[in-house]
């Protein structure tokens, strides 16, 4: 028995197109491969890539160039803002203060202004006080009329009025059946110069008795005050004259001068 073998044998069409398979896998991959690096940097997966060698000196030159420059001037413009914003408010603080005192002395000088008024307020009370106790008695009650003259006297010018009370306006007031009443028109606040001070005080007074009525406008009476345990007591009291003085009998015939010596008990003048 015979036998044939077969050689593969082949076109040169088909040689050549079975060499050329691989060289096109080869660039199927390529393309590929492509394609994919392509779709990274669409979707921004890609990583930069580096610069040349050159630019990157370049780069590093003119941030060194800028930095020193940029940082001062940042600097500069931080620093003017907080310059700016301390010496606002050490201007309010300024303000302030300056305020502060000038209101402190304002009220210190108002509070003096005030004090000094009521010391005068305060003088003039106890001098209007005296005049009116002075002036003004009732025969039947004189001891209680004493007693508040001595109330609103220094100690010596208790002493000196009630001897003169006691010595002898007593009596002409008992005798007499006198009766006075007296008002304050006015009391004019001389100097006040610490524990010392002095007053004019004008009254007005009338005295009802068996004599008649003695009706006496305008008397001033001239004091001088002391501050004595926190209030003002009358040291001593001249009479310096009245300003319409006029006596009516009890027949009601009105007389120039009194035909008696009418009671006006007073000190020192």
């Amino acid at each position: 028995m015979k036998t044939e073998t077969t050689e593969d044998v082949r076109s040169p069409a088909a040689a050549e197109e079975k060499d050329a398979e691989p060289a096109k896998a080869e660039k199927d991959d390529a393309d590929s491969a492509a394609a994919e690096e392509t779709g990274k940097a669409a979707d921004g997966e890609t990583e930069p890539s580096g610069d040349e060698p050159g630019e990157s000196a370049a780069k590093d030159a003119v941030a060194e160039t800028d930095a020193p420059e940029d940082r001062p001037s940042w600097r500069k413009r931080m620093l003017g803002l907080l310059t700016g914003q301390v010496a606002a408010r050490l201007l309010v603080v300024a303000v302030l203060i300056a305020s502060i005192v000038t209101a402190g002395l304002q009220w210190h000088r108002a509070d003096e202004a005030d004090a000094r008024a009521d010391e005068r307020r305060q003088v003039g009370d106890s001098a209007g006080r005296f005049g009116q106790a002075l002036l003004s008695y009732d025969h039947t009650r004189l001891q209680a009329a004493r007693n508040r003259v001595l109330s609103l006297a220094s100690d010596d010018f208790a002493k000196t009025y009630d001897q003169a009370f006691t010595g002898g306006l007593e009596g002409i007031i008992t005798k007499l059946k006198a009766d006075a009443s007296a008002t304050v028109r006015t009391v004019y606040v001389g100097d006040v110069d610490g524990s010392n001070a002095r007053a004019v005080v004008v009254m007005d007074s009338e005295v009802h008795s068996t004599a008649g009525t003695r009706s006496v406008l305008g008397s001033y009476l001239d004091m001088k005050l002391a501050r004595s345990h926190g209030s003002w007591k009358v040291t001593e009291v001249t009479s310096i004259g009245a300003a319409n003085e006029s006596m009516t009998d009890p027949d009601g015939k009105q007389q120039t001068t009194p035909t008696q010596p009418q009671p006006s008990p007073s000190a020192g003048g």
